[in-house]
């Protein structure tokens, strides 16, 4: 396994599980690349659980794919959405069969007793309908009848009938018959974003709680080693009164900073826990598993074009192409909102035939024998002084100007959204920079006091001090890392590439 990178174990764990679950990772190539280089979760392999520096002991190693993998299986959100997406696909199904023929069959029987007179009645009727995508209805259908009176012969009365119904403006075209159809496509798509975008969040946040708790699990360590620092200065100053060197009352500010420290020390533990539980409860596994995060804070230099971050976030960001599709489906619905206040006019033809026989099976062989009738027709409707007639176009209207508002106001705040995570993450990696650098002076700085103090050059005083120093400028650079890191996560997630970034695919 040591050959193999961390996502590339991700997706072969994840393309083994969540299948079940209704989604799978896939290796594939990225195909946009907006920063270099683009790999802002990038671990390593985590080394063996004896090797982890600071690990308590029965405490369980977690790499940071390891987390967004569990996340992705044992999601609440994500599987009722993935259940959720059983019925629109179902809904789509439904649409799509708009124009399948249609059989329904009616009957029943009757049995009744006027003036004394007995009768048995059966009644059959088959009936096939088909309708096209120019709004034609064709259907043709068979009526039986079988009539039994007591004391007279049985009567059996069959007629079938075929009837072609074209509307010429109300109802007919074919935009107007494959509306339907084109507003659940856009629907099931809308489905499948609302999933990608439910996705991306649930992994960003894994992300950002795996961060929490590895900067929780490094402040720690960095109270426990000023604590360290601050018990060997007082042991120090300890021997340097003994011989001495210092006087005694100096031994109050080194143990002074050493009660200081364990409260800090405390507190580090307690945030660290509140951590834990955090991610714990976003992976939602047992919360009493002491998880340990193995990975190393740190994040790859990257440099984003902002122009090329532009135009992946409008090809790939699921909110904003869920209101490009709002705007088409307010157009098909304004379409056919001006279709229903034209006149009702329609095409109508047909033909039929009808036999009599003693049963009601004879009369279906019969209708081969006898004349066809045929008629053909125009019917026209022309509705006067209806106001209501002119309110659904009203509504439409109004809803396609709100959804082209709607995208102005989305493209302002995609812009907004991209422009200040790009800007953000070339501070941040400043930032990131000098942090690292002032962390190394201020730990050259100690190092010289406490070689002056054993020299009787420096006071306790300022040892203590340049002590406070290095602590603070390892929380600052711990602090900057994590943010830095975590800027290019929300990148990914502003031009909606979390999914290529982790090589994950949807299973639909």
């Amino acid at each position: 396994m040591a050959g193999i990178g961390a996502k590339g174990v991700l997706a072969c764990a994840i393309a083994i599980c969540l299948p079940v679950l209704g989604a799978e990772a896939q290796p594939r190539e990225r195909t946009t690349r907006i920063a270099t280089p683009r790999s802002p979760s990038s671990p390593t392999p985590p080394p063996a659980p004896a090797n982890i520096r600071g690990m308590p002991e029965g405490s369980i190693p977690l790499t940071l794919p390891e987390a967004v993998f569990l996340a992705l299986r044992s999601n609440r959100s994500i599987r009722s959405q993935y259940l959720q997406r059983v019925a629109d696909r179902f809904s789509l199904r439904v649409a799509e069969a708009t124009f399948d023929p249609r059989l329904d069959i009616t009957g029943g029987v009757t049995h009744s007793r006027v003036l004394g007179v007995t009768s048995t009645g059966t009644t059959l009727g088959p009936v096939v309908s088909l309708a096209t995508p120019t709004g034609a209805l064709f259907t043709f259908g068979w009526q039986g009848v079988q009539s039994n009176v007591r004391g007279a012969n049985p009567n059996g009365n069959g007629r079938a009938t075929f009837q072609v119904i074209q509307p010429l403006l109300a109802g007919g075209g074919v935009d107007f018959a494959m509306a339907p159809i084109r507003i659940a496509r856009f629907q099931e798509v809308n489905s499948q974003l609302q999933l990608k975008s439910l996705v991306i969040d649930q992994i960003s946040q894994t992300i950002a709680g795996y961060r929490a708790l590895l900067q929780a699990q490094e402040q720690l360590r960095i109270s426990d080693e000023a604590l360290r620092r601050a018990r060997e200065l007082a042991s120090v100053n300890v021997a340097l009164a003994a011989a001495g060197r210092i006087a005694q009352v100096e031994l109050i500010q080194a143990e002074t900073s050493i009660a200081q420290q364990e409260l800090a020390l405390v507190g580090a533990r307690n945030s660290h826990q509140q951590a834990r539980l955090a991610l714990l409860t976003l992976l939602a596994v047992n919360q009493s598993q002491q998880i340990w995060a193995v990975e190393r804070p740190a994040a790859d230099s990257a440099r984003v074009e902002m122009q090329r971050a532009l135009e992946a976030a409008a090809n790939n960001q699921p909110d904003y192409l869920r209101t490009l599709m709002a705007i088409e489906v307010s157009r098909i619905n304004l379409d056919v909102a001006r279709n229903q206040r034209l006149w009702d006019v329609s095409l109508v033809a047909g033909t039929g035939a009808g036999a009599q026989r003693a049963d009601l099976l004879r009369t279906f062989d019969a209708l081969s024998q006898v004349r066809s009738d045929f008629n053909i027709g125009l019917q026209v409707n022309i509705p006067i002084g209806q106001i209501a007639r002119q309110q659904p176009e009203v509504n439409a209207t109004i809803a396609l100007r709100q959804a082209e508002l709607g995208l102005e106001q989305a493209r302002d705040r995609l812009r907004q959204q991209v422009e200040d995570t790009v800007r953000s993450i070339d501070t941040l990696r400043r930032q990131a920079e000098l942090a690292k650098r002032a962390r190394e002076l201020a730990g050259l700085q100690l190092e010289t006091e406490l070689i002056k103090l054993q020299a009787g050059r420096s006071s306790n005083f300022q040892v203590v001090s340049f002590q406070g120093s290095l602590q603070s400028a390892e929380s600052a650079e711990l602090s900057a890392v994590i943010a830095y890191a975590n800027a290019l996560t929300q990148l990914d997630q502003v031009l909606g590439t979390t999914l290529d970034t982790w090589r994950i695919s949807l299973n639909d």
